[in-house]
Order: C-alpha cells, then sequence, then structure tokens
C-alpha cells in the first residue's frame, strides 16, 4: 500500500472518531461554539487529506457535510436531530468506505449512488446542492465593486498581457476578476493544499506566482514551510470566488476591474476624485443605516479636527475634512449650511446629537471560528534547543511491529527458563553443583532484564479502556430513540489500561451487556414515571484496575430482573428440574441467564430473544481468562461484572503433570496445592471428595476425564490442586506439582483447534510443549464421564 495512504488510513480513524463524539456532545450542548468548531475542523483536515488521493466521492460527501457543519458553526443553522442523523450516517458511510479502501485500495463500486444520496440531505437544510451558502467568514458577492485602479501587486502580470486585456475590456462593458492568494506559512500542517485550491479557480485567464522578497539561506530553508503566494486573473463571477475561497478568507484580496481601472494601473494615473456630492450620498446611506458606525466616523473626524487645529493645515485639506464632518452631520439629520461649514460648530452639533441617539441594543457576538493557531518557524524546534519542544512526543508504530515485538519477548522467556533445565541437569547428570549454582546466578540476572523488556513491551501494548468505551455513546443514542427510550450514560474510569488484545476481545460482550440493559432492563419514560423513577434512564460503565486484573462493569437502573420469571422461564425451556425450580435461590436464578438457550424476551427482535448472547458473552470472557457475575434487584436495576486479566500476551500457569504428560492451569484460577493420604479420599453419590478445613470439596481425577491410563500409587499421598471456577472450588486429582512459569500462549491450530479441553499451547524451556487447559470444558468433561 503507498504509505501515503497507509498513513491517512490511520489519521481518519481518530478523525471520525473526533466527528462522532463530537456530534454526540453537541446533540447535548447545541450552544457551545467550542464543539462546533472542533467536529467542524476534524471534518475540514479529513476533506483536505482525502483530496490528496483519487477518491471523488469521498470528497464531494465530506465537502457536504463540512458546509452544513459551517453553517451550523456562523450561526445561520441550528443543529437539530435529524442534522445529526445525516452527518452521522455520512461519516458511518465513509468509515465503511475506508475499510474497503484498506483492503482494495479503492472506493466501492456503490460509493456514487450512495454519496448522491447523502448529499442532497445533507444540502437540503442550505437550500440544495446547487446552491451552496457561502461561509459568513468570506465577504458577501457585494462587497467586492469595481475598483477605479488595480492594485500594486497587479504587477506581477505581464504588461503586455494587461495591456491586451485593457483593450478587450474597454470595448464592452465586461469586467476581469483579479486574486491574490498568500497562504499561511504553516498551511501544510493544516491539511491545506493551496496549488489544488487555485486548480479549482473556474475559469482561469492567467496563473502567476509571487516570490517572497528575499529566500531564506540553504542552510535555515525549510522545505514544509509555504512561501510563495498566488495571484491569478479570472472571468468566474466573486460569489464563486467566495464560496472557493471561504476557508481562507483572511488570506485572500479579491479585485474586479474593468479596462479603464487596468490603464490607469499601467500608467501610474490617479484615479479621478469623485464630486462631493457622490461622496455625500454615500456617507448618509452607510451611515443612516448604523448609527454606531456613525459614531465611529465622527470620533475620527474629531480626532481629525484637532490634529489640523494644531498644525494648521492647508485650506484644501481643511475643506476636505469639512465636507465629510457635514456628510456625517447630514447622515445624523443635522443640517448643512450651503457655504462652506465651520468644522468646531459642526463638530459640536454632531457630537450633541450622538449624545441623544440612543445606543443600539446590543447583541451577542456571532459565533466564529478561532483564528489558527501560529506555527513556530522550523528554527525554534531545534532539538538542542529545550525550549523548542512542546508537548509530548509521540511515535506511532504499526501493531504489527509491536505484536512481532512481544514474541521475540515470549522467545527469550522461553530461553531464559531453559537455564533452569540446564541448571538441573548439570547438578543431576554430571554431578556438578557448581556449575549449576553459576548457570543458575546467570539465569537471575537474565531474569530480571527479561522482566523489565516484557514490563516495557507490555507497557506499549497498554490502552486506556476510553478505547472501548467510546463506541457505546453512539450506541445508545441510536438505540434509544429507535426503543422510544431516554437513557444517559455515564463512563467511570475510562484511563484504566489494559492490554490492547483484551480491549479489543471485549468489544462485542460489552456491546451486548448494553444492547440487553436497554432492551430488557430500561423502561420507557411512562413505565418509570408510573414506577416512580426519573424519566431518563441510566446506564453506568465502569473500569477499574485490580491488581493483575481490571473490572468492568455495566450498570443500569431499570427493572431489574424477576427471579421467579426467570426461573418459571428456565422450567418451561426444560433447563431446570422441577426440584431446581422450588429449591434454587435468587442469585442462582439470575445465573440461569448465561445458561445456553435462555431467554426471557416474550418475542423475537432484531435486538434480543434468540437465547444467544449470554452465554456467548460468559464463553468469550473465559476464554479471555476472565469471570463474569451479575447482581440485580427487582423494579431496582441490574449490575454486571467483568474480571479480566489486564494482559492476553503473557500469561502465568501452574505447571502439574499427569499419567507422565505435563499440563498448564492458569494461576488466576489455583486456590492452593494440598497433598491428603488416599484413605482421607471419600465419596458421594458416585464423586470423590475431599474434607478440607470442613469444607467438602469434590475431586475430578484429571487423566480419567481427559481418557488418559494412569493409575495413582494406592500407598502414595494424593496430590490434589483446588481450582475455583464460578465461585465454586473443585480438586483436580494430578500425578505431580511442578512450578509456576509466564508464557506466552498460542492458538490451538490444527487437528487440535477443534479441542475445547486446550485453551491454548506454550513452548517451554526445555523445549517441550505445554497444553494449557481450559478448565470450564475439563469439568464438564468430567461431569459427563462419570
Amino acid at each position: 500500500m503507498n504509505p501515503l495512504l497507509a498513513q491517512f488510513l490511520a489519521e481518519a480513524a481518530d478523525l471520525l472518531t473526533q466527528v462522532d463524539e463530537g456530534l454526540l456532545q453537541l446533540e447535548r450542548d447545541p450552544g457551545d461554539p467550542e464543539l462546533v468548531n472542533e467536529v467542524f475542523r476534524a471534518a475540514h483536515t479529513f476533506k483536505g487529506s482525502s483530496g490528496l488521493f483519487d477518491f471523488p466521492e469521498l470528497t464531494r460527501l465530506t465537502h457536504a457535510a463540512e458546509d452544513l457543519l459551517d453553517a451550523v458553526r456562523s450561526g445561520r443553522l441550528a443543529l437539530d436531530s435529524g442534522m445529526a442523523d445525516d452527518l452521522l450516517a455520512a461519516f458511518d458511510l465513509i468509515r465503511g468506505w475506508l475499510a474497503h479502501v484498506t483492503v482494495h485500495e479503492q472506493l466501492p463500486a456503490t460509493a456514487g449512488p450512495a454519496a448522491q444520496s447523502l448529499i442532497t440531505k445533507l444540502r437540503g437544510p442550505l437550500g440544495g446542492e446547487s446552491a451552496p451558502a457561502a461561509s459568513d467568514s468570506a465577504p458577501a458577492p457585494s462587497a467586492v465593486a469595481v475598483a477605479v485602479r488595480g492594485p500594486d501587486w497587479l504587477d506581477v502580470f505581464d504588461a503586455e498581457w494587461l495591456e491586451k486585456t485593457a483593450s478587450w475590456l474597454s470595448t464592452t462593458s465586461a469586467t476581469m476578476r483579479f486574486v491574490r492568494y498568500t497562504p499561511d506559512e504553516g498551511c501544510f500542517f493544516r491539511a491545506e493544499d493551496p496549488l489544488h485550491l487555485m486548480s479549482q479557480v473556474p475559469a482561469p485567464a492567467v496563473l502567476a506566482l509571487i516570490q517572497p522578497f528575499e529566500w531564506p539561506p540553504a542552510e535555515t530553508y525549510d522545505e514544509y514551510q509555504c512561501l510563495i503566494g498566488f495571484a491569478l486573473a479570472t472571468r468566474a463571477a466573486v460569489g464563486e470566488l467566495n464560496h472557493l475561497f471561504r476557508y481562507v478568507p483572511d488570506q485572500v484580496e479579491i479585485v474586479e476591474l474593468d479596462g479603464d481601472a487596468i490603464r490607469r494601473h499601467l500608467s501610474g494615473e490617479e484615479p479621478p476624485e469623485p464630486p462631493p456630492a457622490v461622496v455625500a450620498e454615500a456617507v448618509v446611506q452607510s451611515q443612516a443605516e448604523n448609527v454606531e458606525l456613525a459614531r465611529d466616523a465622527y470620533a475620527i473626524l474629531a480626532a481629525a479636527q484637532r490634529s489640523l487645529t494644531v498644525d494648521s493645515p492647508s485650506g484644501a485639506r481643511l475643506s476636505a475634512v469639512a465636507r465629510s464632518v457635514a456628510a456625517a452631520a447630514s447622515a445624523l439629520g443635522v443640517p448643512v449650511e450651503a457655504e462652506e461649514p465651520d468644522i468646531e460648530s459642526l463638530t459640536a452639533r454632531v457630537a450633541t446629537l450622538l449624545a441623544e441617539t440612543p445606543a443600539p441594543a446590543e447583541e451577542p457576538p456571532p459565533v466564529v471560528a478561532p483564528p489558527p493557531a501560529e506555527r513556530a518557524p522550523s528554527d525554534r524546534a531545534r532539538t538542542d534547543d529545550p525550549g523548542g519542544q512542546v508537548g509530548t512526543r509521540i511515535l506511532k508504530v504499526d501493531q504489527e511491529k509491536v505484536d512481532h515485538l512481544m514474541e521475540l519477548v515470549g522467545e527469550l522467556n522461553v530461553a531464559k527458563n531453559g537455564l533452569t533445565f540446564l541448571a538441573d541437569a548439570a547438578e543431576e547428570e554430571f554431578g556438578s553443583r557448581v556449575l549449576g549454582r553459576r548457570i543458575k546466578d546467570q539465569y537471575s540476572g537474565l531474569h530480571r532484564i527479561a522482566e523489565e523488556l516484557q514490563a516495557a513491551v507490555m507497557d506499549v501494548r497498554m490502552l486506556p479502556l476510553s478505547v472501548a468505551f467510546s463506541r457505546f455513546p453512539r450506541l445508545i443514542r441510536d438505540l434509544s430513540r429507535r426503543l422510544g427510550k431516554t437513557v444517559e450514560l455515564v463512563t467511570e474510569g475510562e484511563d484504566t489500561m489494559a492490554d490492547k488484545d483484551v480491549i479489543e476481545a471485549l468489544g462485542d460482550p460489552l456491546v451486548h451487556l448494553v444492547r440487553n440493559s436497554l432492551d430488557h432492563g430500561i423502561e420507557t419514560p411512562a413505565e418509570r414515571e408510573a414506577a416512580g423513577k426519573a424519566p431518563a434512564a441510566k446506564i453506568t460503565l465502569t473500569a477499574v484496575a485490580d491488581g493483575d486484573a481490571v473490572i468492568v462493569e455495566i450498570a443500569d437502573d431499570g427493572r431489574g430482573i424477576d427471579a421467579d420469571r426467570v426461573k418459571r422461564k428456565a422450567y418451561e425451556k426444560g433447563l431446570i428440574s422441577e426440584d431446581e425450580l422450588e429449591s434454587l435461590t435468587e442469585s442462582d436464578a439470575v445465573d440461569l441467564i448465561f445458561r445456553p438457550g435462555f431467554s426471557t424476551a416474550d418475542q423475537v427482535s432484531d435486538l434480543s430473544g434468540r437465547g444467544v448472547g449470554m452465554d456467548a458473552v460468559r464463553a468469550s470472557v473465559e476464554k479471555l481468562g476472565g469471570t463474569v457475575s451479575m447482581r440485580s434487584q427487582f423494579g431496582r436495576g441490574t449490575s454486571t461484572r467483568l474480571r479480566l486479566p489486564l494482559s492476553m500476551a503473557v500469561t502465568q500457569v501452574m505447571v502439574v503433570s499427569v499419567a507422565g504428560q505435563r499440563f498448564g492451569i492458569p494461576v488466576d484460577l489455583v486456590v492452593e496445592t494440598v497433598r491428603v493420604p488416599g484413605a482421607e479420599l471419600g465419596r458421594v453419590l458416585h464423586s470423590d471428595v475431599v474434607v478440607l478445613r470442613g469444607e467438602v470439596v469434590p475431586v475430578i481425577d484429571l487423566a480419567r476425564a481427559l481418557d488418559m491410563p494412569w493409575t495413582p500409587d494406592p500407598a502414595a499421598d494424593r496430590a490434589i490442586l483446588i481450582v475455583s471456577l464460578h465461585g465454586q472450588r473443585v480438586g483436580l486429582l494430578v500425578e505431580q506439582f511442578h512450578r509456576e512459569v509466564d508464557v506466552i500462549l498460542k492458538p490451538m491450530e490444527g487437528l487440535l483447534a477443534y479441542a475445547g479441553e486446550f485453551s491454548g499451547t506454550a513452548l517451554l524451556g526445555d523445549g517441550l510443549v505445554l497444553l494449557v487447559l481450559n478448565m470450564k470444558e475439563v469439568l464438564s468433561l468430567a461431569a459427563r464421564a462419570q
């Protein structure tokens, strides 16, 4: 893939997330101008970047969304839920396109029709696609009148061409528009492309470059600074130019010239002074429209009068000022004498009238975008200047590189663990305890370095839970509106860190739990008011670190779970017996929700009711090495807690052996190891048990569960590993205990890919492969074997 395209796709994900989050916040607080600006800037940056590639449909769609956001930003439109829906739909479509581009490096074939329908919706509030509204930040078309003389920068054009153009224009009533565009030096860092912008000017006649007065020396030249400007002559209308340059109005000057104005520029002739009556009429008209402008004009004229009195100016200058003051006075309704007015008396009369004129009511300032932040010149950010570094230095690295680094750390751990086996061999096979101790000393140093390296790589892989939580504001907004419910989302602890693999795998279980809360748990506003609750429900997502694990909790203040109804449904579906229907406690009844095929929904919908989901949630979380628990209070709400390891990359396992084969068991499940005489093993209901500190613990023969031939020595003590699963303690009868080791767990592949009793494999230091057990499946196998 083109590296530039890969960079665009990586940055686009962040920009689209900013747009989504900003739009959702704007729905709650539509009057926040800073939020509008943030969303607009993200959309503008995305559009500018997309213009670098041949994705015209994407650019057109983003352009339409940007125009709508600009209208909201300028205050011409108020963002409503319909506009928000269309904007979110547009950026959802773009997100889907980018997923296609990631694979095929081009937009899908259906991009054109899909984009057109959304563009029509987005441009609807603006008056339709054919008449795009210009930004308020750009001058109105009427603001550019035909000038009487060309500006100085007109000299960049060829004089012969100007003469020919002036001759041609003089034979008609036509005019020519001249544009000077001086891009900001740091425009490239704001995703602006000056050359691309100039190439979009319609009906161009000639283009000229404006070079800097002095080019910087070669040793200090920064190729990422834009140091040139553009001058262009075009037959396009002023309105078209205003619309095209609406995002950079402060960098553009547009003049409209006829043939006579161009000739005056070429000859250096000053334009004729308009008659005083014309000046007075123009001033009267403008001042009559806005009294506040008349106040400003008077203040300037009064200051000029004082200056003229002190400096004894010429009569011509005094007359000009007097005429201007007279025009201003006329605009305010002050009678002006036909003869030359007295400037001092006239100024005093204008001041008196202004004092009597009530000031116009203050209006709230218009919402305008903050000026772009100035970028420091390149020489201010030298590496030898400690004051030149602003913010945190961040290096973006491809995820595959980090994963490969983690694999190498795993290989290093395997090699490190091999030293312990080598030390044992030195003592047992060669009888050299000194060599064994020296190998163990080397192992200690290597172990410390490997642990620090592993921690450093793990830290790189850690991401905040906000990455997983970020999808839920949009999900809850859409589903709550669809279900006719009012729901507020509260997130806490989103800064809690976890491994990227854990966060990625956590997405689907969380989505299902939130959907269940919205569909089953949250009542409609009418139902909540009837129950004495606030009409708006609340869903809370909480994350907190707990040692080497992270706890994520999803809670709602909805109707809760009716334990009796759950038991009846489970009995009707044949999931529990009649005896269990009567004896199950409330907490056990709530746990029935996680049984495969169970659902309390009365009818199947596209949200729920199929009996799949909660069992898949538990299976997914347990596959990650975590646990799921649920608490509910009928009429008050439900809380589901997920406990997950901080990392899936490195797993700590307890190694045991049975029938001569070693197996690994996740340390998180291990409670203790015990050795008991064979005579202390009892039997209850066809199951072996052992009594530990007054508690009866069932014991499972691991060899029998795995269908492995092994008979323990009747005279030897029994080695039992006590594990805890779903709050229940179970003993595993094994042959021998070994040490705890950190391993890189690999998924099952090949013929063993469907062996559910194994969660993965790991390589030990002596080169042997360790099978890591999936305790849930092992216990199921043991139950079926009895």
